[in-house]
């Protein structure tokens, strides 16, 4: 049996053994990756693909499967190897460069105005992954050089290595235990630093963007969720009008799929059902007591439902009204005699 993995380099075939018997390259243009990335997860058919299935009749191309896992856990050695690119400057090279493309990309094929909020933030998501792994390759890699250097936050990292370069620009840098470097190293690490540093960027961007579409779209949703929160919920529906379609248990509970399908297998009789999903991340909810949640999540999902039906069905503004009650029988629920 053979297994086909997909990433910005082409398409890969792996056997039982997670090892590699053949990849198709894709040309190194970003656009054009992202072209057949997109067509690829539409389930159509690529010229690469078709290659490889008429070598390969055994070969299983549904994804996710045992070998997309293992490409991504060694996604920079394998497309090294490759040749597709030198190394992993240039990897990162085209990494962001393709982000930046397929986000274009499925904004130009929105056909509804939900979908476009859907894509937008599906493309937010996509980045945060990307900046996420960049940003600790530049932690691993300027560690080296000066690994006594102090700061937590990513970006403010990023844009003090872009500016500054060698550890000569830092304070205490006489006692660094790290390696010298040459300017040719400090150079690649600047490069490197300050990409990171405009894809911080373009992710405060496309946030700016979701704050200026979401109210307009779907303002009840907004107002009860914020807008990333509910540009996430609406993307994790599918559609405005299956959320709006859906009974309030349900969008409790968006986001928890995985969890409730293992609870459902467990034999486990202690087990406890997921009461949330992704409605977790609201501060209502997070921040408050274990035993209070359930009833903070029943409630606000209940406001959810019509919020979604009035954004969806009637277009009619009743945030005020929402928030008002929700507030409300919040109070009661956080009372300490309820």
């Amino acid at each position: 049996m053979h297994y086909l993995a997909v990433c910005v380099a082409g398409l890969f075939v792996f056997n039982e053994d997670d090892k590699l018997i053949k990849f198709k390259l894709f040309e190194k243009n970003p656009e054009e990756i992202a072209k057949k990335i997109d067509l690829f997860e539409r389930g159509e058919e690529i010229p690469e693909l078709i290659d490889l299935k008429n070598e390969f009749r055994d070969l299983i191309t549904s994804q996710p499967n045992k070998a997309t896992d293992f490409l991504r856990k060694n996604l920079r050695e394998i497309v090294i190897k490759s040749g597709f690119v030198k190394n992993d400057l240039e990897l990162n090279q085209i990494l962001s460069s393709f982000s930046i493309a397929k986000a274009k990309l499925s904004i130009s094929l929105i056909e509804r105005r939900d979908k476009l909020i859907i894509q937008t933030v599906s493309a937010l998501s996509d980045l945060e992954k990307i900046l996420n792994a960049m940003s600790e390759r530049l932690r691993e890699w300027y560690g080296l050089h000066y690994p006594e250097l102090e700061i937590k936050d990513h970006e403010k990292f990023a844009e003090k290595i872009a500016e500054t370069g060698q550890r000569e620009g830092f304070e205490d840098f006489e006692k660094s235990m790290g390696m010298k470097l040459k300017e040719e190293d400090v150079k690649v690490l600047k490069d490197y630093a300050s990409q990171l540093k405009a894809m911080y960027v373009l992710h405060k961007n496309i946030e700016k963007y979701l704050e200026k579409i979401v109210p307009e779209e779907i303002p009840n949703l907004n107002a009860m969720l914020g807008s990333v929160l509910a540009a996430r919920l609406l993307s994790l529906a599918g559609s405005l009008e299956r959320l709006a379609k859906m009974p309030s248990s349900t969008i409790q509970l968006l986001g928890s799929e995985k969890r409730l399908f293992k609870f459902l297998k467990s034999k486990e009789k202690d087990k406890r059902p997921p009461r949330f999903g992704l409605l977790y991340l609201h501060p209502d909810i997070s921040t408050n007591k274990r035993e209070l949640q359930g009833k903070i999540a029943r409630l606000l999902s209940s406001k959810l439902t019509l919020a979604a039906r009035a954004d969806f069905y009637t277009k009619k503004d009743i945030s005020k009204e929402l928030l008002d009650d929700y507030k409300k029988k919040l109070e009661e629920i956080l009372r300490p005699d309820s």
